[in-house]
């Protein structure tokens, strides 16, 4: 097995809608550093062409019943008969409980897990995936076959004194910004930017999502948030001079919903603005992952704050938790957005989320737009905003304008 490689996880469904909901849900998901290859297959037959090839699968989620009654069932019988593969994890998942009833599959196959589809939460399967890669981890580290190679250990050392060099940064030298345009898709007009911060290190740019994944502490987290924070609001107050109001959409400082410490540190950031230049001319949008939606905003709501959720499929949204965050704005990732105007399974899954949207009251964003076919659909199906490569890459904010451009096709809009 390659050590530096992801763990791989075999999920065999009949049904093309879990493979890419399962996919959404387990991008960027981790254990002990590495991430997860998520093999797909959609019969017994296909899988078993898979695991010929790849001979290091550490979980299966199987489903039961797909090109036989007894497909998921046969096919665990050959991966521990004919493949004689002892280790790997296996979960068997079923919609159709009283055709392969739990007791009996437990008693007779050599399975680890049995779950009802309609059980499967996003916060559950994630629970099934790192529970399952654990013991796949354990069996082997029994067997003498050690997971966590001296590459790995040094991996985890560069990491270190990244964080460690992340703590001593100059957080106003080392910004470095750009921002992409929202666009109203009924008008074309650029109401509002997402900004991109990246922060310069001896490893390169550094995103957010780099950052948070660190780990460089709150004390770090804090600097790099106030300073992305006024970068934010000085753009929003330029905007306002020009007489432009628009919302301002930004990562990192999400994680005041989580952070005690850091949501003082943004609302002390928000009210010494005020003071010195008044109330907000736009709205300041915090970009949340369904992790943080669990968090806590009052405070954050009451000082004009709103919520973005840009990791749709995570559960969140569909389980809100009692005492946890609401987001304002729900949106669809590039996967359900690019190609919707011509592939009915995808214009199908945009559709149902644009619906959902609705039906929650969230403001629906479609990422991800390419070409005005793209656009035309996303504006008939009611999405209100827009962003993608058909309006512009991404830019400094000093080169984006909000006003409605004047003549021009949507690639234009919002640019100078």
């Amino acid at each position: 097995m390659n050590e530096l490689s992801p763990w791989k996880v075999l999920l065999v469904d009949d049904e093309p809608g879990v493979h890419e909901v399962s996919r959404l849900i387990l991008a960027g998901l981790t254990f002990e550093g590495r991430g997860i290859e998520l093999l797909s297959a959609a019969s017994a037959g296909q899988a078993c062409e898979l695991l010929a090839r790849h001979t290091d699968v550490a979980l299966a989620l199987l489903d039961v019943v797909m090109e036989s009654d007894d497909a998921g069932v046969r096919l665990v019988q050959h991966i521990r008969g004919a493949r004689r593969d002892g280790d790997m994890q296996i979960v068997l998942r079923t919609g159709q409980p009283g055709m392969a009833p739990e007791g009996d599959l437990m008693r007779e196959q050599e399975i680890n897990g049995y779950v009802l589809k309609t059980e499967v939460t996003a916060q559950r399967l994630h629970s099934i995936v790192i529970g399952g890669l654990r013991a796949y981890r354990h069996v082997r580290s029994l067997r003498g076959e050690a997971l966590e190679p001296e590459a790995a250990r040094a991996r985890s050392a560069a990491d270190e004194a990244l964080a460690q060099e992340l703590a001593a940064l100059d957080a106003r030298a080392a910004l470095v910004l750009q921002a992409r345009p929202e666009l109203a898709l009924a008008r074309h007009g650029c109401v509002g930017v997402e900004m991109l911060p990246r922060w310069r290190t001896s490893a390169g740019l550094l995103t957010a999502e780099r950052v948070l994944a660190l780990a460089p502490g709150s004390a770090t987290l804090a600097r790099l948030m106030r300073e992305l924070v006024a970068q934010a609001l000085g753009w929003m107050r330029a905007w306002a001079r020009d007489g432009e109001l628009a919302s301002v959409s930004i990562p990192l400082a999400s994680q005041a919903l989580v952070e005690a410490s850091l949501r003082q540190v943004l609302l002390d950031a928000l009210d010494a603005d005020r003071r010195q230049a008044g109330p907000l001319p736009g709205v300041l949008d915090l970009l949340v992952d369904e992790a943080q939606l669990r968090g806590e905003d009052p405070a954050l709501r009451a000082a004009g704050l709103s919520l973005t959720l840009v990791d749709f499929g995570t559960g969140g949204l569909l389980l809100p938790r009692p005492g946890g965050a609401k987001p304002d704005r729900l949106k669809l990732p590039p996967r359900f957005v690019t190609g919707a105007a011509r592939d009915p399974e995808r214009s199908a899954q945009a559709r149902s989320l644009i619906a959902l949207s609705q039906t929650l009251g969230l403001c629906a964003i479609a990422d991800g737009i390419a070409s005005d076919e793209e656009l035309q659909f996303f504006r008939w199906e009611g999405c209100e905003l827009g962003q993608g490569e058909l309006f512009g890459p991404a830019c400094a904010p000093e080169a984006l304008s909000l006003r409605r451009p004047r003549s021009g096709g949507a690639g234009a809009a919002g640019l100078h």
